[in-house]
């Protein structure tokens, strides 16, 4: 199997010092960028093996790319425990078929679509937008149905007011570009881990 690049964006510009899109780069090319620090892109199973190594989950934002590859990349890194996969419903449905006991993380767009879609897609995890997470009927119906529930913070919430609001309001998992932050803040609120 080809190495898969670990990249969210469409293009290099924002994570590396590069330019273009990942579509038009070769795996080589996205390699020889510096991601910062002298820090080069990661594969996906090198990120997997990171994951596996600090605890810290991996959440994979599929947008594009071999449903079929990723999950055997993740299956063959025996890293289903370590990654949570978000995406289009119907690419969810398949990669709990290919990794059965994976978290898949759907958005959904209202408390009522919370139960259904727990129901139909079995997930462990839903991720609910801000205005969401200050609904606590919203984050009771993600318990009600045995889930978990996520947030992003990435932008100017991503910080310790953003992720300490995340957490106080309930949210058990979160998407930062600060997960150590994240980390020493969720231990430092009491009853909280």
């Amino acid at each position: 199997m080809a190495a898969l690049s670990w990249m969210h964006d469409s293009s290099v510009d924002r994570t590396t010092n590069g330019r273009g899109l990942v579509s038009d780069l070769t795996f080589d090319q996205i390699r020889r960028l510096d991601a910062g620090a002298g820090e080069r892109v990661p594969t996906l199973r090198e990120a997997l093996e990171w994951s596996k190594r600090t605890g810290v989950r991996i959440d994979i934002d599929h947008k594009s790319g071999d449903v079929g590859a990723i999950a055997q990349a993740v299956r063959e890194a025996g890293a289903i425990g370590n990654v949570v996969i978000e995406g289009p419903y119907d690419r969810l449905l398949r990669f709990a078929e290919l990794l059965p006991g994976v978290d898949t993380m759907p958005k959904v767009e209202s408390a009522g679509e919370i139960a259904r879609t727990c129901a139909s897609l079995r997930t462990t995890v839903v991720r609910l937008s801000i205005a969401q997470l200050r609904d606590p009927a919203a984050v009771r119906a993600v318990h009600d149905c045995g889930a978990r529930v996520a947030v992003t913070v990435l932008g100017a919430m991503d910080s310790a007011e953003g992720i300490t609001e995340a957490i106080s309001l309930g949210a058990q998992m979160i998407e930062t570009g600060r997960p150590d932050l994240a980390a020493r803040l969720r231990e430092s609120i009491p009853g909280r881990k």
